[in-house]
């Protein structure tokens, strides 16, 4: 058994130890009582007993009824099972014969479904109604065995106060429409005409614009109240106070029916696998929602809003989306699958699409009379609901059965044939005016020129708008649109330059970069501090990972036998630092799937996020670093001395950095979590092979591969500390070698005569009380001379470095994941 010795520097490590502990602790039980409130409640409730305290207890069922506003699911369940028309979701058929064949017509859900007779027209802020209008677009790909068409001469039409919907089997285009119209779509070769009021739509027009994907994107961590107050400090205008927009924020959850549940928090998986009860599906939909339209925006797109919901829950979403079109004047477009009849009631218009082609655009109800015009007869009994009916009608690729499908498209050809047939219609007595702003296409990539054009067709307006949001064209031949670009054409260009330069100046955010900045550093805070695997579980596990290694080094003798066992304890300190970033690998690719989905929305400054994400995460990272490091330093008995502890601290702490951002931007840079790891060992593997502990760099044969080194910073690291360890340092060698260690030799080289000569053996068992190593031998062997301040500052390069590369990564990355 060895022999505990008193070089420990207990003085460092016991507190620090205590540090970690109550560091952890306190994250640990404040996302305790986050979770379940009960203890602190039962605390409280007993603290006020007094009655002190009793006037400033709120109840949240009190809460939620200060203005008369219930949760609409109750009403309506209420009023659902007081209509039997609707509880039984019949389907009503008009047994007439029309014109166009045969059809049927849906049992109208009653308005009262989708009303709030406590709604006044109170709302914080108004809604801009918008015309918004689709021609001739298109979007193909180019691919090794030719282009690719995904879609093909869509037209269509939104006026204020519609709600859409957006139909059509799978691979029919429907996402890559809704994509194009919200001005997110970024790949392929797009062509056509957006027009916003009958002008051109711009840059801008997405700020008029809310997108609910399918999957939120919310911290799982956060409150419902902390969600809406994050979107509204970033997209509601900086003109806002804060009061203003909390005041909106309690507008908006008290229309979408979540006032009571302000406090809850979101719920979900969290990064690193843990679970967190929180909001219901239906719950997470309308919060969803509620983030969309803040800002009131003009024009709402749903992907698939009923997926993933009960039948009851999804009525009740589409009722807040009617409800908020009708009264407020938004545009709701919205990608469905197989809606019930109640929800299919409540849409105005449709669209349905089919192997990219447009197959109809127009009032819902006119669905069964188009298609009975082209020979093909919808039977209620026999299909069902008209969406499905209309969906089996399109959908192409597989046997359809004419006993249970009738009469129905079964081919390309007959495909093509409809869709034309709708297409010439739709343009010829629709009486829909084409853009008559030029050929070139408005959307996808646009010279100089064109997006000058598009501008100006903004600023000086090529239709005028009337009180009621209403669009009147110019001029029936749209001489107003061709007196702009003739404008355009006649500027001169310096004055064409200017004109950029002015435009260019106009902001596409909402808010400034600070707000950007300091409401991305809020919710990053909660984030990982909420999370107790990320804060918290790291604190703790460096702790006692550091405690583990300690043991086993404790109190190093002060003397030439310790010198191997310093350098292995050094280098064993800074490979920790390469691999423990290993275990937080999940919670980098989650952070990359956060901001490529809030990316794509445009919803804050990349570097703000960025910046906010550095600014949160980075003393933490230094806290779990100097905890690791002052543990084992301090159990270990390393050179003591505060200048020799700082100079371990700060270039560990450096090290522990590059690691850990090293793997983050693999984390972005890989498109899934293995990639990420294959990326992350080649790297690690460089630093511990190019060292300069396993092999000398002057032991290498091949040279060439010792270049590596430059890009090694565990070869720097470990330099760093070396010298801090070992420079201008000496240890007593009287006490010689052990009997052990003269075995050893004499077993290595068992033909030396030199070992076999008593006088060898005694001098090296007995070197005398003046013997002393010199530990800078030890660095020479190595090549080790660099002063500590050039080491910090070839750490600090490298960490700059690899920071701007992980932004630049993340940029393009964005901008490749666009759809």
């Amino acid at each position: 058994m060895g022999l505990v010795h008193d070089t420990a520097i207990v003085g460092l490590w016991v507190p620090v130890v205590v540090f970690a502990h109550l560091f952890a602790g306190f994250w640990f039980l404040k996302t305790f009582l986050l979770y379940d409130p009960r203890p602190l409640a039962a605390l409280r409730r007993k603290s006020s007993s007094n009655g002190k305290t009793a006037k400033t207890r709120i109840s949240e069922g009190d809460e939620s009824k200060e203005d008369g506003t219930e949760d609409i699911v109750l009403t309506l369940a209420k009023r659902q099972s007081a209509d039997n028309a609707v509880a039984d979701d019949a389907v009503e058929v008009n047994k007439g014969r029309t014109n166009h064949g045969t059809s049927g017509r849906l049992s109208r859900v009653p308005s009262e479904m989708y009303d709030d007779e406590s709604h006044e027209d109170n709302s914080f802020t108004k809604v801009e109604r918008v015309h918004l209008q689709w021609q001739k677009l298109s979007c193909t790909y180019n691919a090794p065995a030719g282009k690719i068409v995904v879609l093909q001469d869509i037209w269509g039409h939104a006026a204020p106060g519609e709600m859409q919907a957006l139909l059509g089997p799978s691979g029919a285009g429907k996402s890559t429409l809704m994509d194009i119209l919200a001005q997110r779509k970024s790949m392929g070769n797009l062509n056509g005409f957006l027009l916003l009021n009958g002008r051109p739509a711009t840059s801008s027009f997405i700020r008029k614009t809310a997108y609910v994907p399918q999957d939120d994107n919310f911290v799982a961590t956060m409150t419902v109240a902390e969600v809406m107050n994050f979107y509204a400090d970033i997209i509601l205008p900086k003109t806002w106070t804060k009061a203003d927009r909390r005041a909106r924020v309690a507008e908006v959850l008290a229309a979408m029916g979540l006032r009571h549940k302000h406090s809850t928090m979101v719920g979900g998986t969290l990064p690193g696998g843990l679970m967190l009860r929180g909001l219901s599906g239906g719950e997470r939909k309308r919060l969803s929602i509620a983030a969309g339209i803040l800002a009131a925006p003009s024009v709402v797109f749903l992907d698939e809003p009923t997926s993933g919901l009960d039948s009851f829950a999804a009525l009740t979403v589409m009722g807040y989306l009617k409800r908020m079109a009708r009264d407020s004047g938004h545009v709701v477009i919205a990608s469905i699958h197989q809606p019930r009849s109640a929800i299919w009631s409540m849409f105005d218009k449709v669209t349905l699409l089919a192997s990219g082609r447009l197959m109809f655009h127009g009032a819902r109800d006119d669905l069964v009379p188009w298609f009975g015009h082209l020979g093909y007869t919808y039977d209620p009994a026999l299909h069902g609901v008209a969406s499905d009916w209309a969906l089996d009608l399109v959908a192409i690729g597989f046997h359809k059965p004419k006993r249970f499908y009738g009469h129905t498209i079964t081919n390309m050809e007959e495909l093509t044939r409809a869709s034309n047939e709708f297409s010439g219609s739709y343009t010829s007595h629709s009486g829909v005016m084409p853009y008559a702003g030029g050929s070139e296409s408005m959307i996808g990539s646009k010279s100089i020129s064109q997006k000058v054009q598009a501008r100006m067709n903004k600023l000086v307006g090529v239709c005028n708008i009337t009180g009621n949001g209403s669009s009147a064209a110019g001029g029936a031949d749209g001489s107003n649109i061709a007196a702009v670009d003739s404008s355009v054409g006649q500027l001169e260009p310096k004055d064409l330059a200017n004109l950029t330069q002015v435009l260019s100046k106009q902001s596409k955010w909402a808010t400034g970069w600070w707000r950007h900045f300091a409401s991305c550093y809020g919710r990053e805070l909660l984030s990982i501090t909420r999370n107790p695997a990320d804060v918290a579980g790291r604190t703790m596990t460096f702790a006692w990972v550091a405690i583990l290694m300690g043991l086993l080094y404790y109190g190093m003798p002060e003397d030439a036998a310790s010198i191997r066992g310093r350098l292995n304890l050094v280098f064993n300190i800074l490979s920790f630092f390469c691999l423990m970033p290993y275990v937080s690998m999940s919670l980098y690719s989650a952070d990359k799937r956060f901001y490529i989905a809030d990316a794509s929305a445009k919803l804050y400054r990349p570097l703000a996020y960025y910046m906010a994400k550095v600014a949160a995460t980075t003393p933490f990272q230094v806290i779990t670093a100097l905890v690791f490091t002052f543990i084992v330093y301090g159990m270990a008995g390393l050179r003591d001395g505060g200048q020799f502890i700082w100079q371990n601290g700060v270039i560990s702490t450096m090290l522990s950095l590059i690691a850990v951002q090293v793997l983050h931007c693999c984390a972005i840079l890989a498109p899934n979590q293995d990639v990420a790891f294959m990326l992350s060992i080649v790297w690690t593997a460089i630093q511990l092979l190019m060292s300069n502990f396993f092999i000398t760099f002057t032991e290498v044969v091949f040279q060439w591969l010792t270049m590596l080194r430059w890009v090694s910073a565990l070869y720097y690291a470990f330099e760093g500390l070396a010298v801090a360890e070992f420079g201008n340092m000496t240890f007593p060698c009287d006490q010689g070698m052990d009997q052990a260690g003269l075995t050893f030799l004499k077993t290595l080289l068992p033909k030396s005569r030199f070992l076999n000569m008593p006088i060898v053996a005694d001098g090296l068992q007995n070197p005398g009380a003046d013997c002393i190593a010199d530990t800078n031998a030890a660095l020479t062997y190595y090549g080790f001379n660099r002063p500590f301040g050039h080491t910090f500052g070839i750490l600090l390069g490298y960490l700059v470095i690899t920071h701007i590369i992980t932004y630049t990564i993340m940029i393009i990355v964005a901008r490749r994941e666009h759809r």
